[in-house]
């Protein structure tokens, strides 16, 4: 993303909340722009936390970028990214999505740049390949994936996220933890 999109009312935070305030008098595409200390709809009750310096609206506060964190640490995520914000000088990725870790974490997910694979993982039975042995695959977060090894032993490619540690049950094991995910 060429540019880093301002938060305006009606802008969700990764965990669902939504900006319900903004400053009335400056408006981008019929929407006020959020501030530092605007107030989310949200479970925690949370406000926007962090704000731009560089740029404080009529109202004296700061705006908001996309990225910026509300008061318990949920990403807020701007609909006007490449439209109207600040220039991401760094060219860097800048995550669009964003995932809560087994730590209780918000963490970005980038999109793979054009060079890097679509999946970071792709285990493999390293035995004498039989085809159909049932895999369980659970990532610190609570995502499962499951089904059955092919003919060369490899499992289908999943997406950890980034995550440094899942598991991988084989056989008997993953048949129970099959059944116990339908139950």
């Amino acid at each position: 993303m060429k540019i880093i999109g301002w938060i305006r009312y009606g802008d969700k935070a990764a965990c669902g909340g939504t900006v319900i305030e903004g400053d009335q008098t400056c408006l981008s595409h019929g929407r006020a722009y959020a501030f530092q200390g605007a107030r989310m709809a949200c479970r925690k009750s949370c406000i926007i936390a962090h704000g731009f310096p560089r740029s404080t609206l009529t109202n004296g506060r700061p705006q908001v970028i996309h990225g910026m964190k509300t008061s318990a640490g949920c990403p807020l995520l701007s609909t006007l990214n490449d439209i109207d914000g600040v220039g991401n000088a760094s060219g860097e990725t800048i995550a669009e999505k964003h995932f809560l870790n087994a730590e209780g974490d918000w963490m970005p997910i980038k999109e793979p740049e054009p060079h890097e694979a679509r999946y970071d993982e792709q285990p493999q039975l390293i035995a004498r390949p039989i085809e159909g042995v049932p895999w369980y695959v659970q990532t610190m977060d609570g995502r499962r994936f499951s089904g059955r090894a092919e003919p060369d032993g490899q499992l289908p490619r999943i997406d950890t996220y980034g995550e440094d540690e899942y598991v991988v049950y084989w056989g008997d094991e993953a048949l129970i933890k099959m059944e116990e995910a339908q139950a």
